[in-house]
């Protein structure tokens, strides 16, 4: 990779974390509001232990996020973790459909000017890389998650996250490692999106023996369902 193909990347994976920092927003339109959250647990593991937890399941999406938490540590903690996975459903988004995608996801009190800026840096990308920047790899991987603070109404979460980026045809196809910082608030019966702050780290130190694999097998890997999204959406329970 020329030194000009390093640079672009940088200023990419820069701009991302800048852009992740920036989602902090939400309207206030109550029909827009999914419905209010339920719990499901497999008929199965309740005949066989009925003091099984209930599985976290979200009962609705926006735009292809998932919403619709129960009010519980669980909920938030779920609800964390999905909104990270959804990172590639939201750089892929216009930015009319990513404005009122923020405004529908997350807290009135981060709406003030958290739309604006996600858009503005949206706009940047565009003018930076091209109108097909959202046909590149974008896969965000939840690895860990750490619920450090939860009241009824409030909780904070941090993700550990790879993020996997490159062009499907010619490359280079890079990961940065990321640990996410979630303050999600009780908000019009949901867990929503009050702040998110992004840090890069802790990076690993890649195997030497290991070979980068050809961009289109992470194109393959880019359609499929995030692992997380299997046991706590309504499509896949």
């Amino acid at each position: 990779m020329s030194r000009p193909q390093q640079a672009g990347v940088a200023v990419l994976l820069v701009m991302l974390t800048v852009w992740a920092i920036r989602s902090l927003a939400i309207g206030d339109d109550e029909s827009a509001a999914p419905s209010v959250a339920t719990t499901i647990a497999p008929a199965d593991s309740i005949v066989a232990d009925e003091q099984a937890d209930p599985v976290v399941v979200a009962s609705a999406d926006v735009e292809g996020v998932p919403v619709g938490y129960p009010p519980s540590e669980a909920g938030a903690t779920t609800a964390a973790v999905n909104w990270v996975a959804s990172f590639s459903t939201l750089v892929r988004m216009g930015p009319l459909r990513l404005s009122d995608s923020l405004q529908r996801l997350m807290t009135e009190s981060g709406a003030a000017a958290g739309v604006d800026e996600a858009v503005a840096d949206y706009l940047t990308f565009l003018d930076e890389f091209g109108g097909n920047f959202g046909e590149r790899i974008w896969i965000e991987a939840p690895l860990r998650t750490a619920t450090t603070e939860f009241t009824t109404d409030a909780a904070e979460v941090s993700v550990w996250a790879a993020l996997i980026t490159g062009d499907p045809a010619s490359g280079p196809v890079e990961v940065l490692w990321r640990t996410h910082r979630i303050s999600l608030r009780w908000e019009r019966d949901d867990w929503r999106v009050e702040a998110v702050a992004v840090q890069e780290g802790p990076t690993p130190v890649p195997v030497e023996a290991a070979l980068p694999s050809p961009p289109s097998e992470f194109e393959a890997v880019d359609s499929w369902t995030p692992a997380v999204f299997a046991d706590t959406t309504i499509a896949e329970s």
